[in-house]
């Protein structure tokens, strides 16, 4: 399962590249759809279908059991196993969706609106189209075909945002939300199965215990990790109603999604590479490493500063009437700040099998965001999102470094360098932004966001050539494009 050194860089930078390119469209997309919708929709129409994002999500947590990742982290695995994995996904999935269409009278209950029920029944179906298109992109990652997923990728996110936007147009209100990501699990399952080129041979429900183990850890994972990601949204919407969880919703698209774009195609593309180098510690660690330099100094800078200008950021692209969502948009900002180089540790867990130890950190990471929750939502959204950033700070990052430092070969010390110096990075910003004269900051929203742009990577680049592991990092990087230009 070893690659040369030159291969595995030939690959990953071409994967890279496709990845990459594909995620600025979608991005680019998703940044279009957060925009032209809160101009076509009302606040409640987002806070309606938010409401029952949470149902669906915690239903779809069981949707494969974690059996797609099996398949990619596998150095073998046999068409036998391959059927039952298809088949289990399959059968899983007919089971969420039937549970979800079962919750839809039980959610409208517990808003108190009767609308919850056609919108919980209309967002069952995609659970089960995503089961069904598992496997063949679980097979297109394992082969490596990157092209193809990204060709996917971009075809199912511009489905998605021309149903949505077609059917505000036509006046549908907040179906337009839930047409499209149907229109999208349908795009994506075609498109899957076209590329895969594999058949299931006759229904089989046997999983081998070391996949199903491997896959059970990696659901308990996502099971209780889902309470850190959508129990804000729960409370907000039982709790401080409709309209506030709209404001909440767009600041999280807004930050948290564009930074979920990158992480998960960049999983995507690191996992299945760094499985077959998992035996070589040396090697896997300094790979991992320069990654994430990278991909600190990609996006750190510019989420320090979306924080620091939130509220012509909102203004700009939402209008005047949205400008509440700026306070709950500048707290998701501080938490967004470390969560790029957080969310790669779980590419050692995988790629080296510790799904289990990757479960007990879930536990013990979710039931702080639990807490945090809890504790702020005395504050309405903006408490939320504030309780939620300072305990990542707090409680989080250096338990989770204490965890890597035991699995290895990551230290806890490579770990927190990547984080301190980009945090460091923002604060010096912020510093030097606010003393800045007021002309050059108050006088047009746009001019104070570039300005913000321009001085945080600036400060980043000075303070990462000053500091030999990030220079270090910086200088593989551009070798290994110039090499693989070459």
């Amino acid at each position: 399962m070893n690659a040369a050194p030159g291969q595995f860089g030939r690959i990953a930078l071409r994967g890279g590249l496709l990845t990459g390119g594909a995620q600025g469209i979608k991005i680019a997309v998703q940044f279009l759809s957060v925009v032209v919708l809160a101009r076509l929709l009302a606040p409640e129409d987002f806070g309606l279908v938010a409401s029952v994002g949470p149902v669906v999500a915690f239903v779809g947590l069981f949707q494969n059991l974690g059996l797609q990742q099996a398949v990619i982290q596998r150095s073998e695995i046999s068409q036998r196993q391959l059927n039952h994995v298809f088949w289990v996904s399959a059968l899983v999935g007919l089971c969420c969706s039937l549970a979800v269409a079962a919750l839809a009278p039980a959610v409208a209950v517990f808003y108190g609106d009767a609308r919850m029920t056609g919108i919980t029944l209309a967002a069952a179906a995609p659970l089960l189209l995503g089961s069904l298109a598992a496997l063949p992109l679980a097979l297109m990652n394992r082969r490596l075909k990157f092209g193809q997923l990204a060709l996917n990728d971009v075809v199912t996110a511009v489905a998605g945002l021309a149903a949505t936007v077609a059917a505000a147009l036509a006046g549908l209100g907040y179906w337009s939300l839930v047409i499209g990501p149907a229109v999208s699990a349908l795009v994506a399952l075609a498109a899957a199965w076209r590329v895969a080129r594999w058949r299931p041979g006759k229904p089989s429900f046997r999983i081998d215990r070391e996949i199903l183990s491997f896959g059970a850890n990696l659901t308990g994972f996502n099971l209780v990790n889902f309470f850190a990601r959508n129990l804000d949204t729960i409370l907000i919407g039982k709790f401080s109603g409709a309209t506030e969880l709209g404001y909440y919703d767009r600041a999280y698209k807004l930050m948290l999604f564009p930074l979920q774009n990158i992480s998960q195609p960049l999983t995507r593309l690191m996992i299945p590479l760094m499985s077959r180098i998992q035996d070589d510690k040396q090697r896997f660690r300094s790979i991992y490493m320069d990654t994430n330099w990278l991909l600190a100094a990609v996006t750190a800078p510019g989420v320090a500063a979306l924080t620091m200008t939130s509220s012509q950021v909102v203004s700009l692209l939402f209008g005047e009437r949205w400008l509440a969502v700026a306070p709950i948009f500048a707290w998701l900002g501080i938490a967004s700040l470390t969560q790029p180089i957080s969310n790669t540790t779980g590419w050692i867990f995988i790629c080296q099998g510790k799904t289990g130890t990757m479960f007990r950190w879930g536990v013990y990471s979710s039931a702080v965001a639990v807490a945090a929750f809890i504790v702020g939502m005395r504050w309405g959204a903006v408490g939320v999102a504030a309780a939620y950033a300072i305990s990542g700070y707090i409680l989080r990052i250096p338990v989770l470094a204490v965890l890597l430092h035991r699995v290895g070969p990551v230290t806890a010390g490579d770990f927190l360098i990547v984080q301190a110096l980009f945090i460091a990075a923002a604060l010096v910003s912020w510093g030097i932004f606010s003393s800045l004269p007021a002309q050059m900051t108050s006088g047009s929203d746009m001019v104070a966001v570039a300005v913000a742009i321009v001085l945080n990577y600036a400060v980043t680049l000075l303070l990462m050539l000053l500091l030999p592991q990030a220079r270090k990092a910086l200088a593989n990087a551009f070798g290994r494009i110039a090499g693989g230009v070459r």
